[in-house]
């Protein structure tokens, strides 16, 4: 390996794993005047550029899953690129550009984000939403739920029974309608509904509004739907009732990339 290619290897792989001994070894390829540019923010100085190609960031966990390439020669500099698996709001790829001064240290680094191209807005939920908030509490991910209670205060709770119910309702079996879910529906439907799976930065955000359905046949087809281990809290369907939530608007990353669902005007 050359010494122009030895320099981008270092500095790829202080990027690429943010740790502490890579970013050492990046620092001793880095001329003191380098310049890092990313978009239209330029770093100068070799204290400064070494802070931002080492450490934990934001994108250090989808970089450590990239597929990075070997570094090669292009118009003169030297270049490395990388492919990113679906992963929530993780770009799509990545190029670093290197330049170097006569004594073949780098002082010019160029840095581009590729982002997931924007996702194409739909009226009804995507297979891979459906899939995610009908698997959430076997994944151990149980979503969060807020709504406004009787006192106009904002309450979170975490709910394991939301399951797709059609193309823009979702279910839950409530093990009570008399809490507080209930009671605050009555007054304000609105309902905003949180999943987020860090292992695949899979994040969704529903908005939407609720309602109890009282008819004995929707009850039963939503307690049928639920996960087992929520019908066994009231397996006899005496104090639960059947939540439908009317999807207003759907928002995301996932591991298919990115989603937005919005109900018909």
């Amino acid at each position: 390996m050359n010494t122009h290619s030895e320099a981008a290897r270092a500095v790829t792989q202080s990027v690429r794993t943010g740790e502490a001994p890579a970013g050492k070894i990046a620092a001793s390829h880095l001329a003191d005047d380098v310049v890092l540019k990313q978009g239209s923010t330029e770093t100068k100085g070799k204290d400064a550029v070494v802070k931002l190609v080492t450490g934990i960031w934001p994108n250090t966990a989808v970089y450590t899953q990239g597929f990075w390439s070997a570094p090669t020669s292009e118009n003169g500099s030297t270049v490395v690129t990388a492919d990113f698996p679906p992963l929530g709001a993780a770009p799509k790829s990545a190029k670093l550009t290197f330049g170097f001064n006569p004594q073949d240290k780098i002082n010019h680094i160029t840095m581009e984000i590729t982002p997931q191209a924007p996702p194409t807005p739909t009226d009804k939920i995507p297979d891979v939403v459906r899939g995610l908030i009908n698997n959430a509490l076997a994944n151990g991910t149980p979503m969060s739920v807020a709504y406004v209670n009787e006192q106009n205060q904002p309450v979170l709770s975490l709910r394991g029974s939301i399951q797709v119910y059609g193309d823009l309702q979702l279910c839950a079996w409530i093990r009570s309608t008399e809490g507080g879910l209930a009671k605050s529906l009555e007054k304000n439907p609105a309902i905003a509904i949180l999943y987020r799976d860090q292992k695949t930065r899979s994040t969704v955000l529903v908005q939407g509004r609720g309602h109890f359905d009282p008819d004995p046949s929707v009850r039963q087809l939503v307690f049928d739907i639920v996960p087992e281990v929520e019908r066994n809290h009231d397996p006899l369907m005496e104090k639960g009732g059947a939540l439908i939530i009317d999807v207003d608007r759907i928002q995301g990353g996932t591991v298919a990339g990115p989603v937005r669902v919005q109900r018909p005007a």
